[in-house]
Parts: structure tokens; sequence; C-alpha cells
């Protein structure tokens, strides 16, 4: 595996060059390179939605929401927040939406319910960043 071991030998020489031997200033770059690599690719994501009160009877407490691996709806929470102060699921729609793009993504898809009583999945890609 010749582009693993170039791969490794690069991040190697970051390491102690450009991140002074530490791991985890390491990963935060490794995280970051990525992201821009992702900006504008196809790369999708699920918005996972567990509704609250705010969407009617029946639900309780917060509508809380978080963006996660799409091929496993589980996984590293790559966004998340909680939204009130809404009334009903379109209002709620809106309010999460614009919270997403404050974090980066994009909704490329309607909402889709009743996999899980009480919630819904959305799938999302990062918004390339302004210029």
């Amino acid at each position: 595996m010749p582009a693993h071991d170039a791969l490794l030998a690069f991040l190697r020489e970051h390491l102690e060059r450009d991140c002074g031997g530490d791991v985890h200033v390491l990963r935060s770059s490794v995280a970051a390179a990525i992201e821009e690599l992702e900006e504008g690719t196809d790369t999708l994501y699920a918005l996972v939605v567990t509704w609250g009160q705010d969407a009617g009877p029946g639900y309780e407490g917060p509508t809380r929401w978080k963006v996660v691996e799409s091929e496993t709806g589980d996984g590293p929470v790559f966004a998340s927040g909680s939204v009130t102060g809404f009334t009903g699921a379109d209002d709620g729609q809106a309010k999460i939406v614009r919270a997403v793009r404050e974090h980066g993504f994009e909704p490329v898809g309607a909402f889709l319910y009743g996999f899980v009583a009480g919630s819904s999945v959305a799938m999302v890609r990062r918004r390339s960043r302004p210029s």
C-alpha cells in the first residue's frame, strides 16, 4: 500500500514539523483539511431530529437534532443542537433548517417521518464556505 505509506510519512512529518508532536493538534488539522476537501462534494450525512413538546401533543422536552454519518445514522456527531419556540412540525422544520445551516450544513431532501416514533430524518451535506 504505497499510497497509505506515503500518507503516513507525510502525517508523521506534519506532526513533528507543524504540530509540535501533539497528536491532538494533528487530529484537528486533519479534520479541518477533510472538511475543506469535502466542501462542494456530494458527501451526505443524516440529520436526525427527535421532536419535543413544541411539535405538538404527545411530545416532551426540547426538540433536538444532530448530523451524523449517513451510512449508519449513528457514529460521530458533526453538529448538534436544539430548537424551541415553534408551533407544529412545519415551523419546527424551518427552525431546524436555519440551525443546521448555521452549523455549515445544507438539507438536500425532505424530512422523512415514522422510522422511529417521535423522530424524523433528512439528508444534508456540508455547505461551501464563502470565498
